[in-house]
């Protein structure tokens, strides 16, 4: 989907972006209770209480999900607009 948008407006993507936005997201997305990175990330820096949170209009794991794919997502846009040219 990625490669039709990118080729319809005629810009190269370098592919590392690509595998940035896509193992991060794998990574990330792949939430099993317990043994999901987030959580994991989450647990080890002493925000396991915030990960967890569930209540009064906020979800922390929803909260931290969006955080991560945000950074990660300025980290691809980066990599992908290094030497970017027209075809």
């Amino acid at each position: 989907m990625v490669g039709a948008g990118a080729r319809a407006l005629g810009i190269r993507v370098h592919s590392a972006a690509l595998a940035v936005s896509f193992g991060t997201h794998y990574a990330a997305d792949r939430r099993v209770p317990g043994k999901g990175l987030l959580e994991k990330i989450a647990t080890r820096t002493g925000s396991g209480g915030f990960y967890q949170l569930a209540s009064h209009g906020l979800n922390g794991a929803f909260q931290l999900d969006s955080a991560w794919h945000h950074g990660w997502e300025t980290v691809a846009a980066l990599i992908a607009t290094t030497k970017a040219t027209t075809r």
